[in-house]
């Protein structure tokens, strides 16, 4: 029997996702003082104050007000007062019932202080395949540099003038940071590695000679980290320094590869963050000579590249080592907007190079309700393209199933069993009691 529209909504609405973008929820004591707003935005202070008229989170309080059972008129106090007692009541069947469709998620775990957030492996109890890590490789740079300032190996005040105490200090730093990032490759828990350095100095990395890189490395060390590190801030924001940490990573993936076969994806947050990003800087076009320079190391183009998607498809469809994740426009971006973005990312990018992510972070309800919308939102393009004559019900279905676990399966290395079988897909009755109850 072949497959029909029908079949083709069943698999759009019921095919389990790896979810390859994601974030730690926070702890019970955290959640309930957390601005729930912000499930919907990336303004903050003042901003936030205008987000109640945004089509994106009157689209999301919809939608909510359905997810706990209130009536269609409760207003925005009430859903989250309903949201605090359902978390008192028992805020792991609140979270069972966010995660539904989620095969398996890859945690980015360096987002902020980790006493407020569930480590990884917590989420596991959700999913159906355990969590793996992504590696933030700005966090583990801030970690290795706080624990040698404890230990009275960064130089301080007028040392800081010694140029022979600044390269011992960059090298012993180099060298933790490369033994850090290669226990990281080596390990199984770790699904791939993250780059922030969008958020830090643009994307614009500067590939260069290995002794460039290092000279300009040290420099950026010694002149705009160590004098920061007095006031213990650990946090690496300066260019050089930043620029370093993603080229080392890249060059211990490449060696990896080289030898194993095998390299781990390194995901680059572009396009739309909050106030602290450049959003000139974010441009994932600016990524283009890394990409080149590093033909063995996989290159995720996380968020969608907001609103920049058509120059990450370019880019994924011109280099065989990147890739485009669909991802954080859910629910952060209007049902029209949604669509056009999944539409752009399909004018060009093959469906192989597509990957899926709900960006869920803080609140349960993140990883809900861009499930809920990411599914909508292709399922009226795919259908569309189907009923246009652009591509065969097969082919849909195919694309969807890449989209939303192949191709992340094999990215990631995760060797998951594929979780749809071709003869769960034709024509049962099930599947016109699914398609009859979503309408």
């Amino acid at each position: 029997m072949a497959a029909t529209l029908e079949d083709l909504r069943h698999v759009v609405r019921t095919c389990p996702i790896i979810d390859n973008h994601a974030h730690n929820l926070l702890r019970p004591h955290q959640l309930r003082t957390s601005d729930f707003l912000t499930i919907t935005t990336e303004a903050s202070g003042e901003a936030l104050l205008d987000t109640p008229k945004s089509l994106a989170h009157l689209r999301a309080a919809k939608q909510l007000r359905k997810l706990y059972d209130l009536p269609v008129d409760a207003d925005w106090q009430t859903i989250v007062k309903k949201r605090d007692e359902l978390l008192l009541e028992d805020a792991d069947a609140l979270t069972r019932k966010c995660f539904e469709g989620i095969h398996t998620v890859l945690i980015d775990d360096g987002l902020g202080n980790p006493g407020d957030f569930e480590n990884y492996h917590w989420h596991s109890k959700f999913t159906t395949s355990p969590a793996k890590r992504i590696v933030r490789i700005e966090a583990v740079a801030a970690s290795i540099l706080s624990t040698l300032h404890q230990q009275g190996k960064l130089p301080e005040a007028i040392a800081v003038a010694d140029e022979e105490a600044c390269s011992l200090a960059w090298l012993t730093f180099v060298t933790a940071f490369e033994q850090a990032i290669i226990s990281a490759i080596e390990s199984e828990e770790v699904a791939g590695f993250k780059s922030v350095i969008c958020y830090r100095t643009g994307l614009d990395v500067e590939v260069g000679r290995d002794v460039e890189v290092s000279e300009r490395g040290l420099k950026s060390f010694r002149r705009h980290f160590l004098p920061t590190a007095e006031a213990k801030n650990f946090r690496v924001q300066s260019k050089g320094l930043c620029d370093a940490l993603v080229i080392s990573t890249c060059k211990l993936i490449a060696a990896s590869a080289s030898q194993t076969g095998k390299a781990k994806p390194v995901q680059f947050h572009t396009g739309l963050g909050d106030n602290d990003i450049s959003i000139i800087d974010s441009n994932p076009g600016l990524l283009q000579p890394l990409i080149k320079t590093y033909p063995a190391v996989p290159i995720v183009l996380l968020h969608s590249a907001y609103p920049y998607t058509r120059e990450a498809g370019y880019l994924a469809t011109v280099y065989r080592n990147c890739f485009l994740d669909i991802g954080e426009v859910f629910p952060m971006v209007s049902r029209h907007g949604q669509e056009t973005i999944i539409r752009q990312a399909l004018e060009l990018t093959p469906t192989s190079k597509l990957l899926w992510s709900t960006d869920g972070h803080l609140q349960a309800e993140t990883y809900w309700l861009a499930n809920v919308q990411g599914r909508d939102g292709l399922e009226k393009v795919i259908v569309e393209f189907v009923e246009n004559g652009d591509l065969t019900v097969t082919d849909a279905i195919a694309a969807i199933r890449d989209i939303f676990f192949e191709n992340s399966n094999k990215l990631y290395h995760l060797e998951l069993e594929p979780p749809l079988r071709d003869e769960d897909i034709v024509g049962s009755e099930s599947h016109q009691k699914d398609v009859s109850a979503a309408s």
